[in-house]
């Protein structure tokens, strides 16, 4: 039919279809979708047979898991904005996502799930001669798609031309604000630079980050996670940490104003703090406390012994290592707090002195949440002074670190907490 319409009309002219055929080109649209996607192929990713809570999981990790749930429940009630499931392998991202593209179709309504080396296979094959859609035709209904599913962003081979096809597709939409679900096991920091900032705008994504252990019953976790030593470490809170009611009153008293300087970093931790001391005075349960602490609320911290995290990099260099040396790497500077264990005078490569320092050098300059222990016979850090001057240096900067020197004796200097007679 044609509409009704003054000259100049932008549909004056154009043939558009009766109302009475559109649930049926509905239905041709969705086998179309159906045809480039695999939803069909998991019609049993429901939301009924997810299970929310997970399988043994520590508190932390069962909250992640079912907040995904209900953001993905919600979402396929009502399509709107983005939805960014991300996480390791076999946490239920794909089984989330299914489930929202099956309960949209099954209310009647257009939605494409594809994996997405898959997509990009499709806009290549619809360049050939016997391609039954135009390259053209295809595109245009991907970027229009009402609900699209794109899962496992980050497996596709990163050519040129795939990179710019998923930014043209995902500009579009992100632009027109389309409801787009995207499950990623790569970290964020890792994604192409210019679809990472769509989907940093947090005002149109909704990112759950899902840290549970391997939904399908393996041990991978959360790219980040699985190198924290912290679970070594759950009992050092602050309720545990005892502070000696009897013995020198200076001593107790300084274990007293470093525990309570420990409790307000851990409240809101901003700037670097530092504990100093000899081994066995309580640096190590102070910072574990601290991440235990803000773990509740940010389960995506790092807590690590500095000959653990110099391992990992070295590892990273390997062809069989899950992360590349520069994604890991650009994955623990960028951590939303970084607790690090065991800073020392230790003799080191002049590879892990560097690594250290680079890594240090831009938590400094970006003034990002760091904790460390320095095991030190002496409150001025002389040894690691005479070791490594650039790392004590930052260290020493009084405008972002704190110095807590836990006592055994003598009397600290300088902007270090400690109470004294």
């Amino acid at each position: 039919m044609v509409k009704d319409v003054e000259v100049g009309h932008p549909d004056f002219g154009r043939a558009v279809p009766c109302v009475c055929a559109t649930p049926q080109l509905q239905q041709v649209r969705q086998r179309q979708m159906n045809a480039l996607g695999n939803v069909e192929t998991l019609a049993d990713m429901t939301f009924v047979r997810f299970r929310p809570d997970g399988v043994a999981l520590t508190p932390e990790r069962q909250r992640t898991l079912r907040s995904a749930y209900e953001a993905a429940l919600a979402f396929a009630h009502q399509p709107q904005g983005w939805l960014l499931l991300s996480g390791g392998f076999g946490v239920g991202k794909t089984h989330l996502a299914a489930a929202i593209g099956n309960e949209v179709i099954g209310r009647g309504e257009a939605a494409l799930f594809v994996l997405v080396p898959d997509l990009l296979d499709h806009l290549r094959s619809s360049f050939g001669p016997n391609s039954p859609e135009s390259y053209d035709e295809l595109f245009e209904r991907l970027k229009n798609t009402p609900v699209l599913i794109l899962d496992d962003l980050g497996s596709e081979s990163p050519t040129p031309w795939a990179q710019e096809k998923l930014f043209q597709l995902l500009n579009h939409r992100y632009l027109r604000r389309l409801p787009t679900v995207i499950t990623t096991n790569r970290p964020i920091e890792a994604i192409e630079p210019r679809l990472r900032s769509r989907l940093m705008d947090y005002d149109m994504v909704v990112h759950m980050r899902i840290l549970a252990a391997d939904y399908r019953g393996g041990g991978y976790i959360d790219h980040l996670v699985e190198l924290s030593e912290l679970d070594l470490h759950g009992d050092q809170t602050f309720e545990k940490f005892l502070i000696p009611g009897t013995g020198r009153e200076e001593m107790r008293q300084n274990l007293v104003t470093i525990r309570n300087a420990a409790w307000e970093y851990a409240q809101r931790p901003e700037g670097w703090i530092a504990f100093l001391g000899k081994t066995g005075v309580g640096k190590t349960h102070l910072a574990a406390a601290i991440a235990n602490h803000v773990r509740l609320t940010q389960p995506q911290l790092l807590f690590i012994s500095i000959p653990r995290l110099l391992d990992h990099l070295r590892a990273a260099y390997s062809p069989a290592s899950a992360l590349t040396y520069d994604v890991r790497f650009e994955q623990i500077k960028q951590a939303p707090l970084l607790v690090l264990d065991d800073l020392r005078d230790q003799a080191t490569s002049p590879w892990a002195e560097e690594k250290l320092f680079q890594l240090l050098d831009y938590r400094y300059l970006t003034r990002r949440p760091t904790v460390f222990t320095v095991s030190s016979s002496d409150r001025e850090m002389k040894e690691l002074a005479n070791a490594n001057p650039r790392l004590a240096s930052r260290l020493k900067d009084e405008g972002l670190c704190l110095l807590c020197y836990l006592k055994s004796s003598g009397r600290p200097r300088g902007r270090q907490l400690e109470v004294t007679d």
